[in-house]
């Protein structure tokens, strides 16, 4: 019951602040938003064919009409698809022009961003009977597409040394994307060590000297800067760096990429979700359910940025949100900062008549399409007249698919997820939490956190704790322990209702450090 008093209040708190006070990139400030389709951002060799051709890069690029800031942070898009192109991957998404990214653009932009929707190269052999061409051919796709997403970043920067046509503040990007795109923006931000794609699981065993599944004298380096023969160069003299990453359903390669001193990233997934693992799993082919490699979602990413050893998200734990999308997160995401899981309905009765087998665990819930237009795709593209099936075969996994139910996805995730962009790329808005503390020469602990009952402050260092303040997700001061000189307090919760709280706690030097505290 407490729970959902909790929920009740933030939420009418969120509403009375939302009427109140907008503030550009965390509400939409902008009533209009003006599209530039299909920029050539670059030029690189593709294999989506068999024969290696050189190809255009493109983007559409979302601005807010009446927007007059010189230098505006920079969020891409990058679209899911199972690295094949729409259709004929037997789905119904796979391009820049698919219904959640153009949503996500535009309430991007509305924000006051300039918002990026781009394409990437495609390509590789998903019905292989053979798992190392299958895993191989794959990895290799996603590599090209970790080049190409660096390539748009070097783009804006070589557009702001030059023509500054978008107007970008280049020293405030942040990369992610839906679907495939999450393991494009996962990889992005921790992908940068040749031991990374030489470890066993990344080794094609099947030849007679083994060697690694991805070749950088083939590929080019991991930005894409060095002329190969499956590489073209493009502006090589920028940096790909970024401020942060984001994930919505998809997964990194293994979790030994991330190391300290990365950037934070934040991960948005279906707990149950059947293709690409919530936690640590096989991910399989959708159209065929064939294995091609063990892959971890975003609570394994934010399990383990989250390690006091690397701490790549100390920009979100360092400071305060207290929107009612982070506090629905924080009573479900195990106490890791930067997950929101999303727990999907209990799949029901089948549909389309049962045609296509039973309702599947839910991955996507925040895409839409038009039903008719991809069963005719389908049917032109394949020649057959199984485009309804097909349709029906995708509706298995989003049954009650609609713009109208994807909408709300994409407000969710836009909600837990524009404070975050908003501190890591150090915008105004973002509210840090309380000072540091190895300013005190002291560290703070709570443990547990989350917890379901009582929790204890422990310090470790020279000072001591004199005063614990304890404010709930409103400002409001609902416990004042003073008078303590010591460096362990435990505390008891059982006249607290659930919810997020802000422990202030009062040092013998009369610093401060305030920490988060989660009551379940």
């Amino acid at each position: 019951m407490r729970k959902k008093l909790q929920l009740v209040a933030t939420l009418t708190l969120l509403a009375f602040s939302i009427k109140g006070y907008s503030q550009r990139y965390l509400n939409e400030v902008f009533t209009s938003v003006t599209v530039t389709s299909d920029v050539i951002y670059g030029n690189n060799i593709s294999i989506l064919t068999g024969t290696p051709v050189a190809s255009n890069l493109k983007m559409d690029v979302y601005e807010p009409v009446g927007d007059v800031l010189a230098a505006r942070p920079l969020v891409i898009v990058l679209h899911t698809g199972s690295f094949l192109p729409k259709v004929y991957n037997g789905q119904p998404t796979g391009s820049k022009n698919d219904s959640a990214v153009v949503e996500m653009c535009t309430k991007f932009a509305k924000r006051g961003y300039v918002a990026v929707a781009a394409d990437y190269r495609l390509g590789w052999n998903a019905t292989s009977t053979s798992q190392d061409v299958r895993t191989g051919t794959l990895l290799n796709a996603v590599y090209r597409a970790i080049q190409d997403a660096k390539n748009c970043v070097r783009y804006f920067k070589e557009d702001k040394a030059t023509t500054n046509t978008y107007k970008i503040d280049t020293t405030k990007i942040a990369v992610g994307g839906l679907g495939s795109g999450g393991y494009i923006s996962l990889a992005y931000a921790s992908l940068n060590q040749v031991s990374e794609i030489t470890m066993a699981k990344f080794i094609d065993f099947s030849l007679t000297t083994p060697a690694p599944y991805i070749n950088q004298a083939l590929s080019g380096n991991f930005d894409g800067t060095n002329t190969t023969p499956l590489n073209t160069a493009n502006y090589p003299n920028h940096t790909s760096t970024i401020n942060m990453a984001y994930n919505i359903g998809g997964a990194i390669g293994d979790t030994s990429w991330i190391n300290q001193g990365e950037i934070p990233i934040a991960g948005m997934h279906c707990t149950k979700d059947p293709n690409a693992p919530y936690k640590t799993g096989v991910v399989i082919v959708p159209s065929t359910g064939q294995t091609v490699v063990v892959a971890s979602g975003s609570y394994d990413v934010e399990r383990i940025i989250n390690k006091p050893s690397i701490n790549n998200n100390a920009i979100f734990n360092n400071s305060v949100y207290t929107d009612v999308y982070s506090t629905r997160a924080n009573l479900i995401n195990d106490g890791y900062e930067g997950l929101y899981p999303f727990i999907t309905p209990t799949p029901g009765s089948p549909v389309c008549g049962g045609a296509v087998g039973p309702q599947t665990e839910q991955g996507s819930p925040w895409d839409w399409w038009d039903g008719a237009t991809f069963a005719a795709q389908y049917n032109a593209v394949t020649g057959t007249t199984n485009g309804a099936g097909a349709n029906c075969l995708q509706m298995s996994g989003n049954p009650d698919m609609s713009a109208a139910k994807g909408r709300l996805y994409i407000d969710t995730i836009q909600g837990f997820l524009n404070p975050r962009i908003v501190c890591a790329l150090g915008l105004a808005g973002c509210v840090a939490n309380g000072i540091h503390e190895n300013e005190n020469n002291s560290a703070v602990d709570i443990y547990p956190n989350p917890s379901n009952s009582n929790f204890t402050i422990s310090l470790t260092g020279y000072n001591t704790i004199q005063r614990i303040e304890l404010f709930d997700i409103t400002g409001r001061l609902v416990k004042d322990i003073a008078g303590l000189n010591t460096q362990t307090y435990s505390f008891n919760s059982s006249d607290l209702q659930a919810g997020i709280y802000f422990s202030k706690i009062i040092l013998n030097n009369k610093k401060e450090i305030t920490k988060k505290v989660i009551l379940k």
